[in-house]
């Protein structure tokens, strides 16, 4: 398995980035690696280059347009297995597409990576089948082809391998319907799928692309085993958010004994469970220089979300909404709660302000837990982070201001963001009444807040 992978000259990466990856080890999620960032910021490149790991090196040449000028058009991929085994694949010192190999190769360990240009011609001739090694051998091409190459292979063994094929595909398709794979009048083969209540029979061709999307991933798993390597780029496509979900509770099962590595501009495939039992978020994104820069999650990010997920009081805080900033480019407002998140927005339209940044899901839960949120989106490389304290909140505010003096950190001109009675606590006074409107007196004021706050993130 692969334990981390050394990328320089590929594409985008202009300079030398190491991606470390999450090793099973019988934990629920242990083993997977999630892969997020922007468009065109390398997520692909780098299930690219895990493609190679274990490959035949004569099957490979990287074109002109692929190894990157910053690095004299020289691309180096530096490969280390779970026990600091190494292979290190480069091109030809004297130029051009050609590479060499240092290390020894294992056949028996060559990932399976399914990419997102999954289509598969809906008429087939029959092939022999052939072992999954032979078939992953197959594999070795450098161009992103539109078409999976030689699916054929993994389609009539689905046949001979129908019920465990069933066990895992009926997991995340709870319909009842059938498949089987039919002959046409014309002499060619496809995918049949009837479904029993209205004896409805459709080809390949003739259901979503999302459906088929399943089948794909599916093949991914059926026929692994303990410490395979299983790559998938794009999960998500085409697919509805409670089959993502389901796809996420199979992958997150398998990769107790599986290194899975997926790629996915999709909320639904964080699973707060695999990072805190081991597994990884691994963020993309372009330095100032237009070079591809990865970063990756720690061991204290895991602890806080694993306090943060046994908080009953709070369970929202890492929630949909929050995951969703894992996506974002750039620009993230972290406030102390809920009523901030809603009452800076309502603050906004009322003063006709757009606000130039995304507020971190529904707070952090409490002004304890920013300076932990912080940490956390230090360690994945953003570069743009605002947070907002209470008035009343000064120690955090400088502990943060400290720990993060290349993050806008502020702290309101009153003790809250609005009015409170006393009850159980002392009262405060905020900066708008009870009901969240913003008091006359202070609208300068929260203004001077928000400008402050739009000028950083609009600051090149």
């Amino acid at each position: 398995m692969l334990k981390k992978i050394t990328i320089s000259g590929l594409r985008g990466f202009g300079v030398e980035n190491t991606i470390e990856f999450s090793i099973p080890n019988l934990e629920r999620g242990g083993g997977l690696s999630v892969i997020i960032g922007a468009n065109n910021t390398g997520k692909t490149t780098i299930v690219e280059g895990i493609k190679y790991y274990q490959c035949d090196k004569d099957s490979i040449s990287f074109s002109e347009g692929k190894r990157n000028a910053k690095t004299d058009k020289k691309v180096k991929i530096i490969y280390n297995d779970e026990n600091d085994k190494t292979v290190e694949l480069y091109t030809v010192n004297n130029g051009g597409s050609q590479v060499e190999l240092i290390g020894t190769t294992d056949y028996n360990n060559i990932p399976f990576v399914l990419p997102s240009r999954r289509f598969v011609e809906y008429n087939m001739n029959k092939t022999l089948n052939i072992p999954r090694v032979s078939y992953l051998l197959s594999q070795f091409t450098t161009n992103r082809k539109s078409t999976l190459n030689q699916y054929e292979y993994r389609i009539f063994k689905w046949v001979k391998n129908k019920n465990e094929f069933d066990k895992i595909l009926k997991k995340i398709i709870l319909e009842p319907f059938d498949w089987t794979v039919e002959l046409n009048d014309s002499g060619s083969y496809y995918v049949k799928i009837i479904f029993p209540d209205n004896k409805i029979v459709h080809t390949r061709e003739g259901v979503g692309d999302g459906f088929w999307s399943i089948f794909t991933i599916v093949d991914c798993l059926y026929d692994s085993r303990p410490n395979d390597i299983i790559v998938i780029d794009e999960p998500e496509l085409s697919l509805h958010p409670i089959f993502q979900k389901r796809v996420l509770e199979l992958l997150v099962d398998y990769s107790k004994e599986r290194q899975i590595i997926i790629s996915t501009h999709s909320p639904y495939f964080i699973s707060h469970e695999s990072i805190i039992n081991g597994g990884n978020i691994i963020r993309t994104y372009k330095d100032n220089n237009g070079n591809i820069e990865t970063n990756s999650i720690t061991n204290d990010d895991r602890e806080f979300l694993k306090n943060i997920d046994e908080d009953i009081n709070n369970p929202h805080i890492f929630g949909l909404d929050a995951k969703e900033i894992f996506f974002c480019e750039e620009n993230i407002i972290v406030t102390e709660g809920q009523e901030d998140v809603i009452i800076i927005n309502k603050i906004c339209k009322t003063l006709n302000i757009k606000l130039e940044a995304s507020l971190f899901g529904w707070g952090a839960g409490g002004a304890g837990n920013i300076f932990h949120i912080l940490e956390m989106l230090s360690h994945l490389g953003y570069k743009k982070v605002s947070a907002i304290f209470d008035g009343d909140k000064k120690s955090l505010y400088e502990k943060c201001k400290k720990q993060f003096p290349y993050y806008n950190i502020i702290i309101l001109f009153k003790d809250d963001i609005r009015d409170k009675e006393e009850h159980f606590i002392k009262a405060k006074v905020g900066i708008t009444q009870k009901n969240g409107n913003i008091k006359e007196e202070y609208k300068d004021k929260f203004l001077n807040i928000i400008n402050k706050i739009n000028n950083y993130h609009l600051k090149k």
